[in-house]
């Protein structure tokens, strides 16, 4: 029995190393793509880091213990949708317009799911919401016949679709484009551009989706987009699926604009 136990002890206390390498590895993406892929997955190493420090606290391992469990819930932490204690700043897509006169509108963000087999409560997100403008990602054939019922509504919109058919990206809006300026998409469809008049204050808005970090290419895809990214105004917004792993939006994030 008492062998047992050391063996799970053993264990407990390899996998908490394990995992706190894997933390420390997230932290340093800069250096490689392969080591940003580790922060994608922060929270879950934290979590299970925090429940093989746990039982150590009680064992001769008790000073690791404390501190992978304190490295652990400050890794948690720094993930910034993880804990209401983490938004001590403000978050701009969080950000509600004080009352005022001034107008306010609304973009919706979503990433549709090229096959979503229930497109009908997307439309009706949509008819309850009634953003002025959406950003929409993974456009699907199927979609593009789904997204024609809103015309009427958003007669103002630009569908950019992707080589495979599946992870295209649209713009829709009620504001009216900017005079003068033409919508358009990036080579690749990954990116849509239009600049709309939001009651005569003109804003640079882009639907984008990225594909995953490494060992994908999004490190490549992001450079092939960086003078589309670097053509937006001063005034601008870029929304979409970035698979990032801190402070990224949910899908259907909703963001209130204030003129």
């Amino acid at each position: 029995m008492a062998r047992v136990l050391d063996m799970t002890v053993a264990l407990a206390f390899v996998a908490m190393l394990a995992l706190s390498a894997a933390l420390v590895a997230g932290f340093f993406g800069s250096l490689h793509p392969a080591l940003d892929s580790f922060a994608h997955f922060r929270v879950h190493f934290s979590v299970l880091m925090a429940l093989c420090a746990l039982p150590l606290l009680a064992t001769s391992f008790r000073l690791q213990a404390a501190a992978a469990l304190l490295f652990a819930v400050a890794s948690f932490a720094t993930t910034s949708n993880a804990l209401p204690l983490s938004r001590l700043w403000q978050v701009q897509a969080a950000y509600e317009a004080k009352p005022g006169d001034e107008p306010v509108y609304r973009l919706l963000q979503m990433n549709l799911r090229f096959n979503n087999p229930t497109p009908e409560k997307v439309l009706s997100l949509i008819g309850r919401t009634q953003p002025d403008v959406i950003t929409l990602d993974e456009v699907s054939e199927m979609w593009k016949a789904k997204l024609g019922l809103l015309s009427g509504a958003y007669p103002h919109r630009i569908l950019c679709p992707y080589p495979n058919g599946v992870f295209g990206v649209a713009l829709l809006s009620r504001r009216p484009f900017a005079i003068g300026t033409e919508p358009h998409c990036d080579s690749r469809g990954a990116m849509a551009i239009a600049t709309v008049d939001f009651g005569g204050t003109d804003v640079d808005v882009a639907a984008i989706h990225l594909t995953w970090p490494w060992p994908h290419n999004q490190s490549r895809q992001i450079g092939g987009l960086s003078d589309e990214i670097a053509s937006l105004g001063e005034t601008s917004i870029l929304a979409g699926d970035c698979k990032q792993h801190h402070g990224a939006p949910p899908s259907g994030a909703s963001h209130r604009l204030a003129s």
